[in-house]
């Protein structure tokens, strides 16, 4: 700051700040914004001898064209402070009244003073609301020089990295800078949180100022933009918070969108039909589709938390989030985990990986365009991205991982390149929306239900390049009404495909014919076909974990006598089933056997349950009524959670273990 705050010694007008030096940290950092506006500022560095007073601070109050006086209780308190003011008063100079606290004046003061204007700055928690009000004060313009001063002096050569006139990154820490000239360009993120910086110079040389290129710099308050720039690009100045006022030269054909922090006035002859700071210019030749960035202010560098150039982990609350170019080189595991509030994200060039659930469960999302650097996506990186609509995968990538993409419900379509040679396990499980997908040669192996679930895809191509298909790699792709196996296929898992899928195979390898039922030494593991009534077999005695998983158009199922158990997830998700009778032989329930079953109305446990395991009936939000008879013993955590319709339960004295939140708050539980 010492470099910045010198008072103007010139022939100019010039205003004269009085203040406490009790308040020197407020006072402070207004005199360097207005000094970095272009205002010619004097103020007292340190005058202390009495003697002093009537031949300097007399002098430069009857010499000002402009009196500001900075009040506060301090300077009430202050002799010298109120001499000042009496005085400047008394020779009828232009004067402005700023609070920096709630303060009363005495009353001969405040009845001399009582028509001065006055900014309450302490009313107002938006800075750049203030300085928009005291760069409108009437009469302040007068003591505006007709140039920027840079009061710092360049910075030095080796602060920046230049390349074939590309100004690609600032490494300097000065207050204010002079742009070399030669550069013709300000590339994107150059001075992103420069968190000094507040005034910059541009050099005649430049044309074109990058995407983002001066994002983070909260401090900056003063830029000149000379004639010959063409180009602002996104983002440029957008969460400069102290960046009041700019002019923009006419000879800008291309204002990127949010360029500019909302509360920044802009002046320029350039007509437009919205505020500049929200206006998107369409560039009039042909460029690559870029993403839009958002209009609001984004989250600062301390949202996040970096170690060695990994982002470890998403701190802040934004909506809207740029990770910081250079800095970060690495996405890494669970650093977005769970960001609910999430709708789009900026990743720069200089990301090379994506970690394993990076952006698992940011169900918000809806959209991300990941950059050409980046190599590898790792395991659950965008699992349950539920908003997720769209997304381009670069040529750099040469894996994704394992349900990378499971449960992205509204991903209409993707863009596989070339350069990936597997599709992990699970990679668009359940990516429901999906209706055509192209997979590129150089693909050898597609995972265990790489596309299980994905009953909107009509129509896929397999490459030769393609050695293996592993277990329900397409298995519920109903709608895939035909599909081709080429020769080089050398491994075909079980169950593959769906039952109803017309297939031609040109492999060697066999494809057993598909039953309804995979049935193994009694356990049904796993339902196959799509039917809405199912009986099961009289052979099965136990039903598996997840066997009647989210087979959504299950609407009635008979479960034979032979039944022992029912396996966890067993019809967890079956959202259209209504009804289901238990047969009394079984004698437990797994955790979340019929969690999600959304249609479920009403449901007898028989006689020869002992236990009902966690979640087991959780989210099962039509159930009015169940039974529970005296054979059971526990009840597990969260087993009737969210059943909101279950007003009352009966629960008998064998019960001797209830779980945490086993059921609603609401519904009235009766011991019998």
């Amino acid at each position: 700051m010492e470099k910045i705050l010198r008072s103007y010694q010139g022939s100019e007008p010039y205003a004269f700040i009085s203040y406490s030096h009790k308040d020197k940290g407020e006072v402070f950092p207004v005199i360097r914004a207005m000094q970095e506006n272009g205002y010619n500022i004097w103020f007292d560095e340190g005058i202390t001898p009495a003697s002093e007073w009537d031949d300097h601070i007399a002098n430069r109050i009857l010499n000002a064209e402009f009196f500001i006086a900075m009040l506060s209780p301090n300077y009430l308190e202050s002799t010298n402070c109120m001499d000042e003011l009496e005085f400047a008063r008394s020779k009828d100079k232009k004067r402005l009244m700023i609070y920096l606290k709630e303060a009363t004046l005495p009353p001969g003061p405040e009845m001399r003073l009582s028509r001065q204007q006055a900014i309450l700055k302490y009313r107002y928690p938006d800075i750049s609301y203030f300085y928009d009000k005291l760069f409108h004060s009437n009469g302040i313009d007068i003591c505006k020089s007709q140039s920027i001063r840079f009061y710092s002096g360049d910075a030095a050569d080796n602060a920046f990295e230049i390349e074939n006139g590309v100004l690609k990154k600032y490494h300097g820490d000065e207050n204010a800078v002079v742009i070399p000239n030669g550069v013709t360009s300000i590339g994107d993120f150059a001075f992103q949180n420069c968190e000094s910086l507040t005034a910059v110079k541009i050099a005649d040389s430049v044309t074109s100022i990058g995407n983002f290129a001066f994002w983070g710099c909260g401090a900056l308050a003063s830029v000149y933009i000379p004639d010959g720039v063409t180009s602002i690009g996104d983002g440029t100045f957008q969460t400069c918070d102290a960046l009041a006022a700019i002019d923009i030269p006419e000879s800008v054909m291309h204002l990127g969108r949010c360029a500019f922090n909302i509360n920044t006035r802009t002046s320029t002859p350039t007509p437009t039909s919205e505020p500049m700071n929200q206006a998107w210019i369409e560039p009039e030749h042909d460029e690559p589709a870029v993403p839009e960035p958002p209009c609001e202010p984004v989250s600062p560098i301390t949202d996040f938390e970096i170690e060695n150039g990994v982002l470890k982990k998403y701190l802040g609350k934004s909506e809207t989030v740029v990770i910081p170019e250079g800095v970060v080189t690495s996405i890494g595991d669970e650093a977005f985990i769970w960001c609910r509030f999430i709708k789009s994200i900026y990743i720069p060039n200089s990301v090379t990986s994506i970690g394993d659930m990076a952006f698992a469960w940011c169900k918000a999302l809806t959209s991300i365009v990941i950059p050409d650097s980046v190599t590898s996506i790792g395991d659950m990186a965008f699992v349950w991205c539920e908003s997720l609509t769209s997304i381009v995968i670069p040529d750099s990538v040469t894996s994704i991982g394992g349900t990378a993409f499971a449960w992205c419900e509204s991903l209409t379509s993707i863009v596989i390149p070339d350069s990936v040679t597997s599709i992990g396990d699970s990679a668009f499980l359940d990516c429901e929306s999906l209706t055509s997908i192209y997979i590129p040669n150089g693909v050898t192996s597609i995972g265990k239900g790489a596309f299980n679930g994905c009953n909107a895809l009509t129509s896929i191509h397999i490459p030769n390049s393609v050695t293996k298909i592993e277990e329900e790699a397409f298995f519920g792709c109903y709608a895939l009404s035909s599909i081709e196996i080429p020769a080089s296929v050398e491994k075909i898992g079980k169950h593959a495909f769906p039952s109803n899928t017309a297939i031609r195979n040109k492999s060697s390898v066999a494809i057993p014919p598909i039953s309804d039922f995979d049935i193994e030494h009694g356990t049904l593991r796993r339902y196959l076909g799509k039917s809405n009534s199912v009986v099961i077999p009289s052979s099965v005695v136990s039903i598996g974990d997840s066997a009647f998983w989210k087979c959504k158009s299950l609407t009635s199922i008979v479960i034979p006598d032979s039944v022992t158990s029912i396996g966890d997830k067993a019809f967890s998700c079956c959202n259209t089933l209504t009804s289901i009778e238990i047969p009394n032989n079984v004698t437990s329930i797994g955790d979340d056997a019929f969690s999600n079953c959304e249609a479920l109305t009403s449901i007898k446990i028989p006689n020869g349950v002992t236990s009902i395991g966690n979640e087991a009936f959780k989210r099962c939000g039509s159930l009015t009524s169940i039974e529970i008879p005296d054979s059971v013993t526990s009840i597990g955590d969260e087993a009737f959670l969210w059943c909101d319709s279950l007003k009352s339960v009966k629960i008998p004295k064998s019960v001797t273990h209830i779980g945490k939140d086993a059921f609603p708050p609401d519904t009235k539980i009766i011991r019998i």
